[in-house]
């Protein structure tokens, strides 16, 4: 096994995330298992860019969960380290530019226009 592959796996083995709690982040047992498939991957000599370019985690914000920042930062950095910083075109490229529509073509808003959490609901906050 190559050196670089020896110090990802490791990298990825020791990485702590910062817990967040009444705030959004990423749900734990949804990150810990794909650095579990990275780990395997990584080991058996996958390529890891296109299962991270998958991965797709569940926003939490009533129960602890990773910070969502140094979660997307610490996976952008081990497929830079993994492909040596060639990305697929195609995964990261920015996405298609959007038609320019006139307002006139958006429908009129309904009577219910936005979802409000359960606390705003309580409170009256909103």
């Amino acid at each position: 096994m190559p050196t670089n592959v020896e110090s990802l796996l490791q990298e990825i083995r020791n990485v702590r995330f910062r817990p967040v709690r009444l705030r959004e982040g990423y749900d734990m047992g949804e990150v810990d298992q794909l650095l579990d498939q990275l780990t395997a991957a990584l080991g058996s000599g996958q390529p890891v860019d296109q299962l991270v370019a998958a991965a797709r985690f569940t926003p939490v914000r009533l129960r602890e969960g990773y910070d969502m920042g140094d979660v997307d930062r610490f996976l952008a950095g081990i497929v830079e380290a993994a492909t040596g910083g060639e990305t697929t075109p195609a995964m990261y490229a920015d996405p298609p530019p959007t038609p320019a529509v006139s307002p006139a073509t958006y429908p009129a808003p309904s009577v219910i226009e936005e979802q409000r959490g359960l606390l705003s609901r309580l409170f009256g906050r909103g």
